[in-house]
């Protein structure tokens, strides 16, 4: 499943950017990891009938070809890596070599592949390739920016390899899309990367966009102490931000089909679907360039400690974690050392109070959608309720409020209840009282 939300202009000062979680794939069959200079072992498959020796040969080599290319990148190796790529097949082996160029600057720890053993059925042109070709049913490139991944990020891929005078070769990565199964990209894939690294931040854009690249990095180095003031130091506390060229290209990156037109940044990472045992893995910050210059400078401070704090509560951020709750605690740090108003902040949602329209229930997940056309008001409310728990109960009991839903067991409804009664000695009726009487409050 996946968990995503979107987000609006507030108060005419600052897109206030939400959260995505993309779930990790789990495959059927066992994955085999190949790469980082070493081998792996044969992946297995049913010795019974003429074809087994000969698909146990495939694998092999397939599987020496992966290890090549895995060497090829971290040693910058262009020749070595191209030796990999179908020599028949120009135009992809020009892409393929522009990829190559492109990474030149960013630091990897590791680079490899994993693959299933079991074949997928033939792409649809496999016909132009008049040789043999084979595909996995499951195949990920898996890899580690140096000093900022703990664990490998995975992007899943869609293969083609190709038989050439009696040797394996990648033949495409691009197949399958008529079937629906895009290759997952990243920058790389659009522009030759530039890198800007600070003790803590590790931005990568393009050439032309240093300025905003130094803007974000001085913003989350300065957010980095602020968010762990409120979260606490059970994190990284450092982030990798994306400032891709383009929205087609955010989207194509982070793999999100919604609406981010009105998004000014996104946070994403794979997350473990486990019930109470989130595990997420490459975080990244990504900015949108078609919306951030039309945010102030306290505007992108602002969206930039929002994202940070998905960042750090990503690991106890389950599935059954609701939006209001990890989108209005996102939101209670980034305005917390903003120094805004409560009737800035929540300007909207005043509107609709003052209308006479007080919300009677905690946000649902639909209201969190980027069709939503009541999106700023079920943001604030989010704010609001979270904000709400502070006042009456303290920072800390927030924070332990949203642990102790992250690592439940239990589905979301019954996950806020129980936290609310174990942290806050709180019934739910009880908490949505105050937390309108608050709003009407403070807002109206």
């Amino acid at each position: 499943m996946t968990d995503r939300q979107s987000a609006v202009p507030r108060a005419r000062l600052v897109i206030v950017a939400l959260g995505l979680l993309l779930v990790a794939v789990v495959a059927a069959a066992v994955v085999v990891v190949l790469g980082n200079g070493g081998s792996a072992p044969a992946p297995s498959e049913p010795a019974t009938g003429p074809t087994a020796p000969a698909a146990v040969a495939r694998l092999h080599e397939i599987q020496h070809l992966l290890v090549q290319r895995s060497k090829a990148v971290l040693h910058h190796d262009k020749g070595a890596f191209l030796a990999t790529v179908d020599p028949q097949s120009p135009t992809f082996r020009r892409r393929q070599s522009r990829m190559f160029r492109n990474l030149a600057a960013v630091h990897f720890a590791s680079w490899s592949y994993g693959m299933t053993a079991d074949p997928r059925r033939d792409p649809p042109d496999a016909e132009r390739y008049a040789d043999p070709v084979w595909a996995p049913s499951f195949f990920a490139l898996r890899y580690r920016l140096a000093r900022f991944d703990s664990r490998p990020t995975n992007l899943q891929q869609y293969p083609t390899f190709v038989k050439r005078d009696g040797h394996w070769y990648l033949g495409s990565l691009t197949d399958y899309a008529p079937r629906g199964l895009v290759s997952a990209t990243d920058l790389w894939d659009y522009g030759k990367v530039t890198v800007l690294r600070r003790s803590d931040v590790l931005v990568l854009g393009f050439a032309d966009d240093r300025e905003t690249m130094r803007s974000v990095a001085s913003d989350v180095h300065d957010a980095i102490p602020q968010v762990t003031k409120v979260w606490g130091t059970r994190w990284a506390q450092r982030a990798v931000v994306i400032v891709p060229r383009t929205m087609r290209q955010m989207a194509l990156i982070d793999a999100d089909r919604e609406n981010l037109s009105e998004i000014a940044a996104l946070t994403s990472a794979e997350v473990s679907t486990r019930p109470g045992h989130p595990t997420p893995v490459g975080d990244r910050i990504t900015i949108n360039p078609s919306n951030w210059p039309r945010l102030s400078p306290l505007g992108q401070s602002i969206v930039l400690r929002h994202e940070l704090t998905h960042v750090a509560t990503q690991s106890v951020t389950g599935a059954q974690t609701p939006s209001w709750l990890s989108e209005g605690f996102a939101d209670y740090v980034g305005f917390k050392f903003s120094g805004i108003s409560t009737s800035l902040a929540g300007h909207e949602l005043q509107t609709e109070i003052e209308a006479g329209h007080v919300p009677s229930r905690l946000p649902r997940e639909r209201g969190f959608r980027g069709s939503s056309t009541r999106l700023a008001v079920t943001y604030e409310a989010a704010w609001f309720a979270c904000r709400t728990i502070v006042e009456r109960y303290g920072e800390r009991k927030l924070v332990r409020f949203y642990r102790a839903v992250g690592t439940s067991s239990a589905p979301t409804a019954q996950a806020v209840r129980s936290a609310l009664m174990s942290v806050l000695d709180l019934p739910l009726g009880r908490f949505v009282t105050l937390w309108r009487h608050a709003m009407v409050t403070e807002l109206a």
